[in-house]
């Protein structure tokens, strides 16, 4: 495991263990996954396993260190991290494995080599991506989960999404197909989150969080989120009410939501870009932070 830098001996005794894997990038909408991940590490409590070798996955100048300077001097140099942590939980839920941090640039096969012989030595059979993605969903309704799987019983608790689509897969998507292709039962959680909110969307890792706590029965806290989210739909409600042009596109985006009940699953209508109303959304959020 040379990519792999563990920090001591790895755990014995993990009760059926799962891997949970949260990246951030494009499909990290409003942090949704990570700060679900986050989440997981901090209610659960978390021993860290490892980090992997950062020179080997990042191209610096396109994530580049943060270096703090005071006052002329240097002092501390932050690097991307890619970490493994692992949560033993209580009662007869599954033990957690997390991998969590920056999308790596390189090595995204032989982070899967690694994963593989990592989920053999602690017996992980099973993987669960975390994400979120920009979608044509209002801020008025509920975040909408969707499933990828390779596992049937997935689809039966959590319902099929009707899309076909093609897209560029981000390096948790390719971990998540790979794992799969290696044996290992790979499922993601996504929720789609309006595209016209570029801030964090609290409302998205609840979502998550209450899911894998469903699939795993394990314990989550979520209610404790139930304020941030009330607030930011306050904000949001009232950047809307400020322009007729907001609260029409809002209201198309009610209709398209309210929509996907029907039998064909389908949003009628082309899917707005929102690109103004976004400008105008954010501007709103910057003056009232």
């Amino acid at each position: 495991m040379e990519l792999l830098r563990l920090d001591g001996p790895l755990p014995p005794d993990l009760h059926d263990p799962v891997l949970i894997i949260a990246l951030d990038g494009w499909t990290d909408a409003g942090e949704g996954g990570t700060r679900a991940a986050r989440e997981l590490l901090d209610q659960l409590g978390s021993t860290r396993l490892g980090v992997f070798d950062p020179d080997r996955l990042f191209d610096y100048r396109d994530r580049r260190p943060v270096v703090e300077i005071e006052r002329g001097s240097l002092q501390n140099i932050e690097w991307p991290k890619l970490e493994l942590h692992v949560i033993r939980t209580a009662g007869s839920g599954s033990d957690l494995v997390v991998l969590t941090g920056a999308e790596p640039d390189l090595g995204w096969r032989s982070i899967v080599d690694t994963l593989v012989e990592f989920a053999d030595e602690l017996g992980v059979t099973r993987s669960i991506g975390l994400g979120a993605v920009p979608g044509p969903i209002p801020h008025t309704r509920p975040a909408r989960l969707i499933v990828t799987s390779t596992e049937e019983a997935v689809f039966d608790q959590f319902g099929r999404p009707h899309e076909e689509v093609v897209v560029p897969a981000s390096a948790q998507v390719a971990l998540e197909a790979e794992l799969g292709e290696a044996g290992i039962a790979a499922s993601g959680f996504w929720v789609r989150i309006p595209h016209y909110v570029a801030t964090d969307y609290p409302q998205a890792s609840q979502t998550l969080l209450r899911a894998v706590g469903a699939l795993l029965r394990i314990d989550v806290a979520t209610t404790h989120l139930d304020a941030e989210v009330e607030a930011q739909r306050g904000k949001l409600d009232d950047a809307a009410a400020g322009s007729p042009e907001v609260q029409a596109h809002i209201s198309m985006l009610e209709e398209g939501y309210d929509a996907e009940t029907d039998d064909d699953g389908s949003i009628g209508g082309p899917i707005p870009t929102g690109d103004q109303i976004a400008a105008e959304l954010e501007r709103f959020l910057r003056e009232e932070s």
